[in-house]
């Protein structure tokens, strides 16, 4: 039977050892707030920036927090080495299938490890999806912020993204049904060559809501507003 994903604890005392061997590698040099810093709980909305960007994010932002994940990532070995290979290597980043199959071969070993660590928090695209929004519910209540990559990536990774699914939104929602609390939600966006992750300003989900906007609409403003840091702090002319 398949084996509930638990609350990660806030000590993690091999994941802290680990963290200081990657540092060097994935830490970037500065987290620039346009607004306000982050509350401890909160929802982060950002670029994924293909591979690294789960574990910069990890490593550099000053807030204990969980990140939605694909499912088979936390799997069997196979459920591993399946998705890499063909979801992530072949479908995203467009490898031949010889190379896509040594890398996820490889990758599929100690990837739940690093997964774990990083506290990853299973994200369903089906009917099970139910148990991503109570995962990361009972996570708020705990007082985790929750980071969510919400781009559409079935065609790969780009710089400017060009859809977020809703998923976040529906977070929200059910957060503000449940306690009446309606959550800062914060765009999010790393850049690579400056190696600096810019924080906008915070967004509420209520606040579009009232102006009748619906949750693709709602999606649409928060892609736009990390596209909008995007634009500002990182494209090249």
């Amino acid at each position: 039977m398949k084996k509930e994903w638990k609350l990660p604890k806030r000590k993690q005392p091999v994941w802290r050892v680990v963290k200081k061997f990657l540092v060097p590698f994935f830490k970037v040099k500065n987290v620039e707030f346009e607004g306000e810093r982050f509350p401890d709980k909160c929802i982060i909305v950002s670029n994924h920036n293909n591979k690294k960007g789960p574990m910069v994010y990890e490593i550099s932002l000053p807030i204990y927090h969980v990140t939605w994940g694909a499912y088979p990532m936390l799997g069997t070995y196979k459920d591993r080495f399946r998705y890499l290979r063909d979801v992530f290597y072949i479908q995203k980043n467009g490898l031949s299938k010889a190379k896509a199959t040594s890398k996820a071969w490889f990758e599929a070993i100690f990837s739940i490890y690093i997964y774990r660590g990083m506290k990853i928090l299973p994200s369903y695209p089906d009917a099970r999806f139910r148990r991503t929004l109570q995962y990361s519910l009972d996570a708020l209540d705990k007082g985790y912020a929750v980071s969510i990559y919400p781009e559409d990536s079935s065609e790969g990774y780009f710089d400017e993204m060009t859809k977020f699914l809703p998923g976040f939104v529906m977070l929200s929602e059910q957060y503000y049904k449940k306690t009446g609390e309606d959550l800062p939600v914060f765009p999010m966006y790393w850049g690579r060559k400056k190696k600096k992750i810019v924080v906008g300003k915070p967004m509420y989900v209520q606040d579009l809501v009232k102006q009748g906007l619906n949750r693709e609409q709602i999606a649409d403003k928060f892609k736009d507003a990390v596209n909008d840091i995007y634009r500002r702090k990182f494209k090249e002319d």
